[in-house]
């Protein structure tokens, strides 16, 4: 374990010294895991990040607390778009170079974003066409969504709470049904809320796409539901479809749904 001292020339300290060693390897290795920034200057409370420190793995930079001060930017920065990979959405987002498209593992979307690389934020988009004998409105594209999502929700130990309902205009008037939603996420771990927003319309004829935005609490939560009041009001006007007159290939139906006496989905 390296150059060993002669036993006559050794002290308590070089004794020690292989110990300490390893626990200051073992810290090290601990700090570059959990992403520490070793050495790695912050601004004062209140003084936003330097524009050099921002990037799309940490929106927030080198402000003193990086997640309050990248869902401030997301409440402020102007208005973009990130497309998917086949280039059907032009999805809406602000402080849109910051954004990375991800896979939600178990959650199968159209398209999916991230917000930093700590999931500042995260926002996707599912496509469903609706069955035969299911009514085209928003009401049942809606209903039938958050059914079909509900055996997922469990599966990841999160509890949906849904909060009040508005209307958006896209193609036409009041033709977005946009529902603000509160997660809740319980790991084995660690437990995170999510204020969130969602907006279902039709695309095309009788195909649902349901797209919507979380903003994850750390803290005070004042800033996740500033952004999310933000997207309610202006994102759901946004989505661009490059060819309203055809839908993707392969979009599949949403599946039939078996409901139990508690009103739950059965699997």
């Amino acid at each position: 374990m390296g150059l060993r001292v002669p036993d006559e020339h050794a002290t308590l300290v070089d004794v020690a010294r292989p110990s300490v060693t390893v626990t200051i390897l073992w810290l090290t290795i601990v700090a570059i895991l959990l992403g520490c920034g070793v050495g790695k200057e912050r601004k004062p409370p209140g003084v936003p990040p330097s524009p050099e420190s921002i990037s799309r793995e940490e929106p927030g930079g080198d402000a003193s607390d990086p997640h309050q001060a990248a869902l401030l930017r997301l409440g402020s920065e102007p208005w973009g778009w990130r497309n998917d990979r086949q280039d059907v959405f032009h999805f809406p987002l602000t402080d849109w170079p910051h954004w990375r498209r991800v896979r939600f593992w178990g959650l199968p979307a159209f398209v999916g974003f991230r917000y930093g690389d700590a999931h500042r934020a995260i926002a996707g988009l599912w496509v469903r066409r609706l069955r035969p004998e299911d009514p085209e409105s928003l009401e049942v594209c809606f209903d039938r969504m958050h059914a079909w999502s509900q055996p997922i929700a469990s599966d990841y130990q999160t509890k949906l709470t849904l909060g009040p309902r508005s209307y958006a205009s896209w193609k036409s008037k009041d033709d977005v049904l946009v529902q603000s939603v509160d997660a809740q996420v319980s790991a084995l771990f660690a437990h995170r809320a999510y204020r969130a927003v969602v907006g279902v319309s039709f695309a095309w004829p009788r195909v649902c796409v349901l797209y919507g935005y979380a903003f994850r609490v750390d803290g005070d939560e004042k800033a996740a539901e500033r952004a999310r009041d933000r997207y309610a009001l202006e994102a759901f006007s946004r989505l661009t479809v490059n060819d309203p007159h055809r839908s993707p290939d392969g979009v599949q139906e949403l599946p039939v749904l078996d409901f139990g006496d508690d009103g739950e989905v059965n699997r």
